[in-house]
C-alpha cells in the first residue's frame, strides 16, 4: 500500500523528525515517559507526528518542523497558514489535561514567552492581561490577540483570558537546534547502552523506517524486545549497588588532605558564594592564589551535600588524572561508567555535585594533559545534556589557580560558551581573609596589631602559622611572612628539648630536607632519602610544619621552603661576605622564578638586619654577570618599598642615580613614582640643575608628573619658581594637574587654578570622578569654566549616559548659598529663542555639558535653600526674576515647586505679571515647554486665595502670543498653494487647554469648566505648538497596511480608478507612522499581500485584467519576484500573466520579469517567455550610456554595480542561470549574447559576462572568443567574479593575450583588478612558472600589488603539492618594509599549518623583520587551537630572540606586542620546566632580556605566576 503524501513517505526523508521520534523513544526507555506513538491512528491522527504518553495517562501531540520556507522564525501567519492552531484548538479542547507541541530548530520567541507568562501567573484573568500582556510591546500584545483569534477567543472578555491561560499551559515550544538534538541523542545512547553510540542509532533507524511501527503505542517492554534481538546491550540501572559505596570511597580519600586552621573549620563569606550557586544550579570555577583557601569552599561545599543529602563525589585531578575518554575513566576510579552517568544513576531527583579539583595541574607540564583536559570537556558535555532532560541538575565544580585560569588557553577553553545547550558557569575569585574574618579567630589581641600584620594575616597560609604560635609571647615586630616562620620554627626548635630531642638534630633534618629539595628543584623529598631517625620526622610531622603523604616528605606550604633557602643565603653571607655573590643567591640555572621570593625574603632579612649590608649585597648582584637581571629586580623593589630611607639609603641614591652600569635601571625602578627618592634629589639641588639642562629637563617633567598630586611644598615652590615662563614647559607642568582635584593639596589646587587663568583653554575636566566627591573646589572649578566660557570639549565623561547627580549628598545642605553665590552670576540671561539650540539647553547632547551640570547643582541648592528659609529665594533671584532670562526661568519654576503655601499669591502673582516672560521653560529639554508652570500651577492654585485664581483664570483667558499673528499669516499662506492639504495650524487655545486644567475643578469658574469642554474637543490628541516632540516620522502606509482584508477589498482597491486621480491625498499622523489614501501607498501595501499570496493575487489581477490600475501590475511583479513561495506558483498561471501584462521596453517591470525567470531556472519556458526575455536584453531602453562608464573613468565596483542592477543586467543573468540549467537554450540565446558583448554601453558588455560564462561549458570556442574580447575591450570586466578561473582556462590556448591582460590588470590603478593581477599572477607562476621575475623580487611592486601575490600564495599553503613553492614566495616578502599584517596573519590557521612539516618556514618567518606584525595573531592561534605550546618551542624561541634584537622604538609602536611575547616566554617556560631544563633555561634567558631591555610586561606577568 502506498503511503499518503505528505504523511508517512516523509518519514523516510525527514531527518529532524526522525531524530525528534528517536529522542521520544529514548525517553520512554528512561522512564520519563509510558509511551510513544508515530503517526496515530483516528482523532489523535489530526496535526500530530508524535503522540507522547505520560505515566498519568496524559498525552501530548507534537509537529515537528525542520523549516518554516527560508524564514528563521515563526510568526503568526506561519502558524496559522500551516493549520497548527487549529489542530491545536481541536486537541485541547478535548480534555483538559490534553498537551500540544512544536517542536523546531527555529524561534518562535513570543508562543514560549507567553507559554512562560501563562504558567507562572497567579491565575486570575485581570491580572495576567494587566500586567503580562499589555506591559509589554505592541508587537507582543499583537501576538496575543492574533493567538485568541485563531483560537475562536475575545482578548477583551476575562472568561475568554482566562481560557487563553489554560490553553498556553498546555501549548509547548521545544526549540531545539538538529545539531543540538543529535548531540542530546549521542549522550543518551551512551547513558543508557553499552554498544558503540553509531550502532543504536542505526537499530532506532530501522526500527522507525523499515518496520511496521506506525499508528502503534511504543513501549518500554516493546523497545528493550527489540534491542536484545538486535543483540544491543544496556547499560546499569538506577542505583547500581557498585556505584554508592566507591563515592564514599573517593570522598573519603579526597578529604584526607585537607589541614584546617587549629580554630577549626572557619566560614568565610565566600563559602555562601559557592553554597548559594550550587542552590540556584549554577556549576562553578572556584580560584585563588596558592594558600588562600581553595580548599575551604571545596570542604564547605562538601559539608552542605552531606548535610542536604546531596550525592557527590570529589577528585583530585593531580593524583586521579582522567585519561582515554569519561568511560574508561570511570572504569579506572571503579565505577560501572563514567562519573556522570554513575552520579546520575544515584540521583535522578535530587542535585548532584562533581568537584574537581587542582585543574591546573592539568598543564602542559604532564605529558598527557590534552588528553585529560579533553577528557575533563567530555565531562562537562555528559552533564549539560543529561541535565537538559534533568528536573534537578547535576552541578560541576572546578577549582583552578587563578593564573592558570586567566593565562592557559587549554583550560580557559574549557569554561567558554558552547553554541549548543546553555553553559552557566559563576567564577568565584577565593581572596584574602576578610578583616572581620580574621579578628574572629584571632580575638581581642587583633585591634593591637600593626596595620602591616593586620594585613599579612589575612592571608590563610600565614594565618595557620600564625595559629602555631605560642600566645604569652609578643608578636608585634612580625610584619612579613619571614617573620612568620621564624618565630614559629624558633618555638619548634625550643620545645623539642621537652620531647626529648635535641635541637641540632631537628635543625640536621631540616637541612637534609632542604638541601635536596634546592639541590633537585623538587617540592618533595621521598622518606627513605632522608636516612634519620622516626622521632625526629614524627615530632616535625605533630608540630605540623611538614606533611608525610604517601611516602612523600613535603613543607605544609612552599614559603616555609623559601624562608629556610633565605636562611640558607644569610649563614652563607655572614660567613663570608668577601664570596661572589652568585655563591649565595645560587648559580644562573637555580636562578628560576621560584628563587625570586627566597632572595626576596633574603634581602629583607639583611635590610632590617643593616641598610648597609644590604646595598652592598645589592651592589654586588647589579654589577655582577653572573646573576639574572630578573632577580636584579628584586634589589629594585626592595629599595623601592623603603618608606624611611635612612642616611645609607639617601647616599646610595645621591651616589648612583647616574651610575653607568645601572643608574638608568635605578632611576626607572626605584626613584620615578617613589616621592621619597625625588625629594632627596629636589632637596640636593639635582631636579634644578637637571632642569636648566635641555638635554635632561624632560627627566624632571616625568619624575614630577610620576608622583603627581603628592607634591610636597618644595616641589610646589620649585613649579611656582619656574612655571609662567615658558609656554612649552608649562605644558609639561601642567601634565601634573591631569588627575582628580580632590586628592590634591590646597597648595596644590592653587598652583592648578593659577594655571588655569593663564591657558583656561587647556583645562580638563573629568565630570564623572568629580561627581563623586562634592567639595568647594569642584564648584569654583565649575565656576570657573563658565566665567571663562570653557566649552563641552574640555570636559571628559566617562561614558555617554547622562551624568546622575548624587542629589541627596549633605554637601548641598551644608554649602547651598555657596554654590548659588559661585554659580549663579555666570548662568546665562539670555531671553531669545536661541538658546534653544545652545549648550544651556537640556536636549541631547548638551545635557552631559558643563553648563547644564551647573544647572542642575543651583536647582539642588536652591531647594536646599528654600528648606531653610523660603524667603531667601526671593532674594537670591531677585535680581532675575520676570526678566525673561529662559534658563532662569527653568531653574525659577522648578525651585517654585518647592516653595511652601504661603508663597502661593506671591508666586501667582510673578507669574501673571508677564506670561509670557515667566511660564515658558526652554531649555530643561522637557517634551513640554509648559510641563514646569503645570506642575505649579497643580500645587500653588490650590493654596493661593480665590480672587487670584479668578485673576489668574481670566490672564489665561486673554493670553495671545506675540507669535500668533506669525503663524496665523503661514497658515494662510500654506493653505492658498493648492500644492499640498489644508493646513489648521491654531494661534489661540492650546495654552489655554493646557494650563486651565491645571487649576482645581472644584475652584474654577463655569466658564473655564465650559471652555476646557470646548478646547477638549477640538485639542484632544492634537500636537500642541509648546510640545518638543511636534517633529514625528514613520513609514507611510495606506489604510489598509496590516489589515488582514479580503480579495474582494483588494480588487476593489486595484480597480479603483479614483484612486489615481487624487492630487494631493491626506495624510493622518499616527504613533511611528503616516496614514495616506494615495495611488502610491495602496501599491506598496498589496505588493506586501502579492508577497505573502502570490498565486491567488495573480488569479484575481487575470479574471479583472481589464480593470486592473497599471500600478498595480508592477506591484504584482515585484511581490512576486520577493516572495518566499515563488517556487509554489503554478507556473502556467504564471505563463499567463506573462503574456497577459508583456513587458514594455520603459518601465522596471521587466527587472521583475528578469528576477522571476532567474529565480524559476529550472523551468522550461515556453519560446513566447524566452521572447520576451531576449526583447528586454536587446531592446530595454536601461542602462542608460554614462559618460563617465563609457570613457572608463568610474571603477569596477561602479560598472559592476550599475551592470547588476540595470534591466539588460538583470537580463543578462536570467538567460546565464537558464544556460546553467539546460543547454538547449543556448541556440536561442547565442545572438543575443553576442550582440550584448558588443554593445557600445560598458555596463551591457559587463553583463554580458553573466550570459557568457555557462556558455564556456557549451560552446568553448565561441565563448573565449567573446570573453577575450570584453577584456581586451575594457580591463574592468575583469573584476567580473571568476576571472581568476577563466584566465588560468584560457592560457593554453591565448598565452600571449592572457598575459597581456593579467599584466594590465596587475599594473592598474584599481585595486580590485591588481588584487585579480596579483592573486593571477601567482597562480601562474606556481602552475606554468610564469611571471617569475615579478613574483620573486621584491622591487618595483606597490603595498597592494605585493599583498595580492601573498593571498594567493597562502591559499596554496593548503595544498601539499604546492606548499614548498607557496613558502617559498610568502619567504620572498619576509624582510620587507611594507607592513603585511594582512595577509599574512592568515598563515596561522591549521589548515595552513602543520606542525610536522612547517617547522623550517615558521622558524624563518618568525626571524624576519615581519614577526614583529604577526605575533599577535600566533599568540592566538596557540590558544584558540588548544595545541601543545611544547611543539612550537624552536619556532617560538626563534620569534622571540628576534623580537628582542630589534630597536625598542619600532617594539613600542607595535601595540600589545610586549605582552604577547611576555605571554609566549612565561608560557613556554611554565609548560618546560619539568619536562626539558635545556628549553626553560632558554626561556630564563629570554626573560633576562626583557629585563635589561626594560621592555614588556613580563614583570607583572613572572609576578603572577609565582603568586600562583
Amino acid at each position: 500500500m502506498p503511503y499518503e503524501i505528505g504523511g508517512r513517505a516523509d518519514k523516510r526523508g525527514n531527518s529532524y523528525e526522525i531524530d525528534c521520534i528517536i529522542y521520544e523513544m529514548l525517553k520512554v526507555l528512561d522512564e520519563k515517559n509510558y509511551s510513544v506513538c508515530i503517526e496515530p491512528l483516528g482523532t489523535d491522527e489530526i496535526g500530530t507526528d508524535i503522540l507522547v504518553t505520560n505515566f498519568d495517562g496524559q498525552k501530548e501531540h507534537q509537529q515537528c518542523k525542520a523549516r518554516n520556507a527560508s524564514k528563521e522564525y515563526w510568526d503568526i501567519s506561519d502558524l496559522k497558514e500551516k493549520n497548527i492552531f487549529s489542530t491545536w484548538k481541536f486537541h485541547l479542547d478535548r480534555d483538559c489535561f490534553r498537551k500540544v507541541a512544536l517542536v523546531s530548530p527555529i524561534a518562535c520567541t513570543f508562543l514560549s514567552d507567553l507559554h512562560d507568562r501563562a504558567s507562572n501567573t497567579n491565575g486570575k484573568a485581570e491580572d495576567f492581561y494587566s500586567i503580562q500582556i499589555i506591559k509589554n510591546s505592541e508587537k507582543f500584545q499583537k501576538f496575543y490577540k492574533n493567538f485568541c483569534d485563531e483560537m475562536g477567543l475575545n482578548s477583551n472578555d476575562n472568561n475568554d483570558i482566562f481560557k487563553s491561560i489554560d490553553y498556553l499551559k498546555r501549548i509547548y515550544y521545544k526549540q531545539i537546534s538538529e545539531y543540538q538534538l543529535k548531540e542530546t541523542i549521542n549522550q543518551y545512547i551512551q547513558f543508557l547502552f553499552s554498544t558503540k553510540v553509531e550502532t543504536v542509532y542505526n537499530a532506532f533507524i530501522s526500527l522507525i523506517v523499515k518496520e511496521d511501527i506506525f499508528g502503534q503505542e511504543i513501549t518500554q517492554i516493546i523497545l528493550t524486545n527489540y534491542f536484545q534481538k538486535q543483540e544491543i546491550n544496556f547499560r546499569l540501572q538506577d542505583n547500581d549497588e557498585r556505584i554508592s559505596p566507591r563515592i564514599q570511597e573517593i570522598n573519603q580519600e579526597y578529604r584526607e588532605n585537607f589541614n584546617p586552621l587549629l580554630s577549626g573549620f572557619v566560614h568565610r563569606k565566600v563559602f555562601d558564594d559557592c553554597i548559594e550557586a550550587i542552590t540556584n544550579e549554577k556549576s562553578i570555577i572556584i580560584s585563588g592564589n596558592a594558600g588562600y583557601g581553595k580548599s575551604g569552599c571545596t570542604e564547605a561545599i562538601l559539608n552542605y551535600c552531606e548535610e542536604e543529602k546531596i550525592p557527590h563525589i570529589a577528585i583530585k585531578l593531580d593524583r586521579r588524572t582522567p585519561h582515554k575518554n569519561c568511560e574508561s575513566w570511570g572504569h579506572d576510579l571503579g565505577f560501572p561508567s563514567s562519573i556522570a552517568h554513575s552520579i546520575h544513576w544515584v540521583s535522578r531527583n535530587k542535585n548532584a555535585v562533581i568537584i574537581l579539583d587542582q585543574l591546573d595541574a592539568l598543564r602542559w607540564t604532564q605529558a598527557n594533559s590534552s588528553e585529560a583536559l579533553t577528557v575533563c570537556m567530555e565531562l562537562i558535555r555528559q552533564v549539560e545534556y543529561l541535565n537538559y532532560e534533568r528536573k534537578k541538575k547535576i552541578i560541576i565544580v572546578f577549582v583552578c589557580r587563578t593564573y592558570d585560569l586567566e593565562n592557559d588557553s587549554n583550560i580557559n577553553s574549557l569554561f567558554k560558551k558552547q553554541d549548543t545547550l546553555k553553559n552557566d558557569w559563576k567564577t568565584i575569585r577565593v581572596d584574602v581573609f576578610e578583616e572581620n574574618e580574621v579578628k574572629e579567630i584571632i580575638g581581642e589581641n587583633y585591634e593591637n596589631f600593626l596595620p602591616k600584620l593586620k594585613n599579612l594575616l589575612r592571608i590563610p597560609s600565614n594565618l595557620y602559622i600564625w595559629q602555631h604560635l605560642d600566645k604569652e609571647e609578643v608578636y608585634e615586630k612580625c610584619l612579613t611572612t619571614y617573620h612568620l616562620i621564624d618565630k614559629w620554627f624558633k618555638q619548634i626548635c625550643r620545645k623539642s628539648t621537652t620531647a626529648g630531642l635535641q635541637e641540632r638534630a631537628i635543625n640536621e633534618v631540616i637541612k637534609r630536607i632542604v638541601d635536596f629539595l634546592d639541590k633537585t628543584g623538587r617540592l618533595y623529598i621521598p622518606k627513605q632519602n632522608l636516612n634519620i631517625e622516626e622521632a625526629e620526622l614524627d615530632y616535625l610531622i605533630s608540630s605540623e610544619i611538614i606533611i608525610l603523604q604517601n611516602n612523600k616528605v613535603s613543607f605544609v606550604h612552599q614559603s616555609i621552603l623559601d624562608y629556610f633557602i633565605s636562611q640558607s643565603m644569610f649563614e652563607k653571607y655572614f660567613n663570608d661576605s668577601n664570596q661572589p655573590i652568585e655563591n649565595i643567591i645560587g648559580e644562573k640555572s637555580k636562578q628560576n622564578p621560584s628563587r625570586r621570593y627566597q632572595v626576596q625574603m633574603f634581602l629583607q632579612n639583611i635590610l632590617e638586619l643593616d641598610s648597609s649590608d644590604f646595598l652592598l649585597i645589592g651592589e654586588k648582584m647589579l654589577t655582577s654577570n653572573n646573576i639574572r637581571y630578573y632577580v636584579k629586580h628584586i634589589f629594585y623593589e626592595i629599595l623601592r618599598q623603603i618608606e624611611e630611607p635612612d642616611e645609607n639609603i639617601t647616599q646610595f641614591i645621591l651616589t648612583n642615580y647616574e651610575n653607568n652600569i645601572f643608574g638608568n635601571y635605578l632611576m626607572d625602578n626605584t626613584i620615578f613614582g617613589k616621592k621619597q627618592y625625588i625629594s632627596i634629589l629636589m632637596a640636593h639641588g639635582i631636579l634644578e640643575h637637571w632642569y636648566l639642562k635641555i638635554e635632561k629637563k624632560d627627566i624632571v617633567f616625568n619624575l614630577l608628573h610620576s608622583i603627581a598630586p603628592n607634591f610636597d611644598n618644595k616641589i610646589i615652590s620649585f613649579i611656582k619658581k619656574y612655571a609662567f615662563k615658558n609656554m612649552n614647559d608649562d605644558n609639561q607642568f601642567m601634565r601634573c594637574f591631569i588627575h582628580d582635584i580632590t586628592e590634591e593639596s590646597e597648595e596644590m589646587f592653587e598652583l592648578r587654578m593659577r594655571f588655569y587663568e593663564i591657558y583656561p583653554n587647556y583645562i580638563f575636566i573629568d565630570i564623572t570622578q568629580l561627581m563623586k566627591h562634592f567639595e568647594k573646589r569642584i564648584v569654583q572649578l565649575i565656576s570657573f569654566c563658565l566665567k571663562n566660557k570653557i566649552e563641552t570639549h574640555n570636559i571628559y565623561l566617562s561614558s555617554y549616559e547622562e551624568l546622575e547627580l548624587d542629589l541627596d549628598n549633605n554637601f548641598f545642605i551644608e554649602n547651598a548659598e555657596f554654590i548659588l553665590n559661585e554659580l549663579l552670576p555666570y548662568i546665562s540671561k539670555e531671553s531669545g529663542l536661541e538658546i534653544k539650540y545652545s549648550s544651556w539647553d537640556g536636549r541631547n547632547t548638551y545635557k552631559k555639558s558643563i553648563k547644564r551640570i551647573s544647572v542642575k547643582l543651583i536647582k539642588r541648592a536652591t531647594i536646599e535653600l528654600i528648606n531653610k528659609s523660603p524667603c531667601s529665594f526671593w532674594d537670591y533671584y531677585k535680581p532675575y526674576i520676570g526678566k525673561g532670562y529662559h534658563v532662569f526661568n527653568e531653574i525659577i519654576l522648578t525651585s517654585l515647586l518647592h516653595m511652601p503655601p504661603k508663597y502661593s499669591n506671591q508666586i501667582i502673582d510673578y507669574l501673571i505679571s508677564d506670561l509670557d516672560k515667566n511660564i515658558f521653560d526652554y531649555t530643561s529639554g522637557a517634551e513640554d515647554e509648559l510641563g514646569l508652570v503645570e506642575e505649579v500651577l497643580k500645587i500653588h492654585g490650590n493654596t493661593c486665595t480665590k480672587e487670584r485664581l479668578l485673576i489668574l483664570e481670566d490672564k489665561i483667558y486673554k493670553y495671545i502670543s506675540p507669535y500668533a499673528t506669525e503663524w496665523y499669516k503661514q497658515r494662510i499662506e500654506q493653505n492658498k498653494t493648492k500644492e499640498s492639504p489644508p493646513v489648521y495650524w491654531s494661534f489661540w487655545g492650546d495654552l489655554q487647554y493646557k494650563l486651565l486644567q491645571c487649576l482645581p475643578e472644584k475652584k474654577v469658574s463655569k466658564k473655564t469648566k465650559d471652555l476646557l469642554s470646548v478646547l477638549h474637543r477640538r485639542f484632544y490628541k492634537v500636537p500642541l505648538h509648546y510640545s518638543n516632540s511636534n517633529i514625528h516620522s514613520g513609514w507611510i502606509t495606506s489604510p489598509v497596511s496590516g489589515k488582514n482584508i479580503s480579495k474582494a477589498q483588494w480588487l476593489q482597491i486595484i480597480t479603483n480608478s479614483k484612486l489615481k486621480k487624487q492630487k494631493h491625498p491626506k495624510l493622518v499622523e499616527e504613533k511611528d507612522a503616516f496614514i495616506e489614501s494615495s495611488y502610491e501607498a495602496y501599491a506598496r501595501d498589496f505588493q506586501i499581500v502579492v508577497e505573502q499570496n502570490p498565486q491567488e493575487m495573480i488569479e484575481i489581477i487575470l479574471k479583472n485584467k481589464e480593470y486592473v490600475l497599471p500600478i498595480f501590475i508592477d506591484s504584482l511583479f515585484l511581490g512576486i519576484e520577493l516572495s518566499e513561495k515563488l517556487e509554489t506558483i503554478d507556473l502556467s498561471i504564471l505563463e499567463k500573466l506573462f503574456l497577459e501584462f508583456p513587458c514594455d521596453m520603459k518601465s522596471h517591470r521587466a527587472s521583475h520579469f528578469c528576477g522571476i525567470i532567474k529565480t524559476l531556472k529550472k523551468t522550461n519556458w515556453s519560446s513566447k517567455i524566452i521572447e520576451q526575455l531576449i526583447d528586454i536584453a536587446s531592446n530595454h531602453f536601461n542602462p542608460e550610456l554614462n559618460s563617465n562608464i563609457a570613457n572608463q573613468k568610474d571603477s569596477c565596483q561602479t560598472l559592476r554595480n550599475s551592470a547588476l542592477n540595470s534591466v539588460k543586467g538583470r537580463a543578462a543573468m536570467a538567460i546565464g542561470h537558464l544556460l546553467q540549467e539546460n543547454k538547449e537554450f543556448f541556440s536561442q540565446f547565442k545572438d543575443i549574447i553576442e550582440k550584448m558583448s558588443t554593445d557600445k554601453n560598458p555596463e551591457v558588455c559587463f553583463a554580458a559576462m553573466y550570459a557568457l560564462y555557462p556558455s564556456y561549458n557549451i560552446n568553448k570556442e565561441w565563448a573565449e572568443k567573446n570573453i577575450l574580447h570584453l577584456y581586451e575591450s575594457d580591463i574592468r570586466t575583469a573584476s567580473f567574479f571568476n576571472s581568476n578561473n577563466i584566465l588560468f582556462h584560457l592560457y593554453h590556448t591565448y598565452k600571449e593575450k592572457v598575459i597581456k591582460i593579467v599584466e594590465n590588470c596587475f599594473e592598474s590603478e584599481d585595486q580590485e583588478l591588481i588584487e585579480i593581477g596579483g592573486h593571477t599572477i601567482c597562480q601562474f607562476y606556481i602552475h606554468f612558472k610564469e611571471f617569475e621575475k615579478i613574483v620573486l623580487s621584491i622591487e618595483a611592486k606597490s603595498e597592494d600589488q605585493i599583498k595580492s601575490i601573498l593571498e594567493m600564495a597562502i591559499l596554496y599553503l593548503e595544498i601539499s603539492k604546492y606548499k614548498e613553492i607557496a613558502q617559498k614566495i610568502i619567504l620572498t616578502y619576509k624582510d620587507t618594509d611594507i607592513d603585511l599584517q594582512f595577509p599574512l596573519f592568515r598563515i596561522f590557521n591549521q589548515k595552513y599549518i602543520d606542525i610536522t612539516y612547517d617547522q623550517e618556514f615558521l622558524k624563518e618567518l618568525m626571524k624576519s623583520k615581519i614577526s614583529r606584525k604577526l605575533v599577535q595573531k600566533f599568540v592566538h592561534y596557540l590558544g584558540d587551537n588548544t595545541i601543545s605550546i611544547i611543539d612550537y618551542k624552536d619556532i617560538i624561541l626563534q620569534l622571540c630572540e628576534n623580537i628582542l634584537q630589534m630597536k625598542l622604538e619600532d617594539l613600542k609602536q607595535e601595540w600589545g606586542l610586549e605582552d604577547d611575547i611576555s605571554k609566549l616566554i612565561i608560557s613556554l617556560y611554565d609548560k618546560a620546566i619539568n619536562t626539558d631544563k635545556q628549553i626553560a633555561d632558554k626561556c630564563m634567558d629570554l626573560w633576562d632580556i626583557m629585563f635589561e631591555r626594560q621592555w614588556g610586561s613580563v614583570r607583572e606577568i613572572s609576578k603572577k605566576l609565582m603568586e600562583r
